[in-house]
């Protein structure tokens, strides 16, 4: 069953589209200060092994398909005998139009029932992008948005529990309202309700992280924002939640790549 039908993906344009195999053990690529652009994955044979920021690692196999939101910062490797081949589109768009449970993920997998039909829809849209003819641009960005579509339409009918969305989204509202505030776990599954075992199995269900690392991720969001306005790195530790101010430093860098100081000056 589906949370919701209601998604608009804003896709203002194709940055790349093509196919890229990693042959070696050696072979490796790497974005720790993120992606700046979203991308779309799609896994035609062998095994890669993506290691984020955060911590969380994630093995990608053939017959997936992983969408990164241009915010995750990781490196990625082979692993395995078979080389890794696969399929990249990357795209430039509103992040804030993504779903919530996607946008706040370092990436979400999906291995679809039919990837045959997705394998050659990615292939269809690299050729397009090969051959580079008149209007390629458009065509492009009219196949990833139909492809985008159907791919976010079946992660919603696979994974996604109408439920735990509903019962989950008091804490969620919570936490955006009033993020530069203290708050525990069990205060959080009280206020949906549930205990605390259950909401944050079913937090973690629909949004793909913990509730407090949820709510560490929002802040980090936000001080981004700050940081940009010109804040002092105190004001903006206390303005968004962290009692010291050097926790939120080695936290910012831990999620970001860079130092606060340094990601205002890179912006």
């Amino acid at each position: 069953m589906q949370r919701s039908a209601d998604f608009d993906v804003d896709v203002s344009r194709v940055v790349l589209a093509h196919e890229f195999a990693f042959y070696t053990d050696d072979a490796m690529a790497a974005y720790a200060r993120g992606r700046d652009v979203h991308g779309l994955v799609c896994v035609r044979s062998g095994q890669a092994q993506y290691a984020f920021s955060g911590g969380h690692v994630r093995t990608l196999s053939a017959g997936e398909i992983a969408l990164l939101p241009a915010s995750s910062a990781y490196s990625v490797r082979k692993v395995g005998e078979i080389p890794f081949l696969h399929y990249t589109v990357n795209f430039l768009g509103d992040a804030a139009s993504l779903p919530d449970w996607l946008s706040k993920a370092e990436m979400h997998v999906l291995r679809p029932r039919d990837f045959a039909r997705y394998l050659a829809r990615f292939e269809e849209l690299a050729e397009t992008w090969r051959r580079m003819r008149t209007g390629y641009r458009m065509q492009a960005k009219a196949k990833l948005i139909a492809l985008l579509a159907d791919y976010l339409a079946e992660c919603l009918s696979l994974t996604m529990d109408v439920a735990a969305y509903s019962r989950t989204l008091p804490a969620k509202r919570r936490m955006e309202e009033r993020y530069s505030e203290p708050v525990s776990l069990e205060e959080l599954a009280q206020c949906c309700g549930m205990s605390v075992s259950s909401f944050r199995r079913a937090f973690v269900a629909v949004y793909g992280q913990p509730p407090m690392q949820y709510l560490l991720h929002l802040r980090i969001e936000k001080a981004r924002d700050f940081l940009l306005a010109g804040f002092p790195l105190e004001e903006i530790a206390r303005n968004t939640g962290f009692a010291d101010v050097n926790y939120f430093i080695r936290y910012f860098h831990k999620v970001m790549g860079v130092p606060p100081g340094r990601y205002r000056q890179m912006n």
